[in-house]
């Protein structure tokens, strides 16, 4: 089932599409929205978040929530970036700006377990998040994020998350001091079902990136697991591949292809 905010943004998508709210007018505000959907605050201003991602309404502080444009204008644009170390990731996340859409405490049942290769009734935070340019406000997400975020540290993540700009193990780092010692990553081919498809701004079934990320303390525990998924058309991993120095005389040596 689709998340709440989703299921408003479809609404509120087909309500302005048929004209209810038309594209020069404001759109009630947050507090009429959710009394008339029955749904929280935070609900409504994921789905204006959705809205205002697929260019279809804009929103500055005190003048309302406008609407643009009766559908989805919103275009892509691509984002390179060099992942080498943990410092590397750290930058990305610096250079970026994560928008927290939900968050919900969940227990992991065997098949949550065995995608996080963790035990199952092990208690985690789920974070829903996009990733967004700071240096072009009209570019489409970059990347939707599903974090899950060992549950010890829930309490945390719902009172300073929302409003961190750095990478979440360095706030765990900072408050906890639980370092992580290793960070395995996976990529792999996938496709965009449809909310998440809405949400960036991109079409159902588009190819896409899924980055995989499990953050390691010294202990060999993976504290944080991220699944990313990124539109094909707006985003790239780069990386270097250095031949290691010979040590010594002698040896030869065979390549993999």
């Amino acid at each position: 089932m689709s998340p709440r905010y989703s299921i408003l943004a479809t609404a509120l998508l087909e309500q302005i599409a048929a004209g209810k709210h038309p594209v020069g007018h404001l759109l009630p505000s947050e507090h009429e929205l959710a009394e008339l959907h029955e749904v929280s605050r935070s609900t409504v201003r994921a789905a204006l978040l959705q809205l205002q991602n697929l260019g279809v309404i804009s929103r500055r502080r005190g003048a309302g929530t406008l609407v643009e444009a009766s559908r989805p204008t919103a275009t892509s644009a691509a984002y390179n970036q060099s992942l080498g170390t943990f410092d590397d990731l750290v930058q990305y996340a610096d250079a970026t700006e994560r928008r927290v859409l939900e968050m919900a405490d969940v227990v992991a049942d065997d098949d949550l377990a065995r995608r996080l290769q963790s035990r199952p009734g092990r208690r985690w935070l789920h974070v829903s998040a996009i990733r967004v340019r700071t240096d072009d406000d009209a570019a489409a997400p970059i990347c939707w994020t599903d974090l899950y975020i060992d549950g010890d540290y829930a309490a945390l993540m719902r009172r300073e998350l929302p409003g961190y700009r750095h990478a979440v193990a360095a706030l765990i780092e900072e408050r906890h001091g639980r370092r992580v010692s290793e960070i395995r990553q996976t990529i792999r081919a996938a496709g965009l079902t449809d909310m998440i498809a809405r949400t960036l701004a991109a079409a159902t079934g588009d190819h896409a990136l899924e980055i995989t990320r499990r953050y390691v303390d010294a202990a060999g525990i993976a504290f944080i697991t991220t699944f990313s998924l990124h539109p094909g058309d707006r985003f790239a991993y780069e990386m270097r591949l250095q031949r290691r120095a010979a040590s010594g005389g002698g040896g030869g040596g065979g390549g993999g292809g």
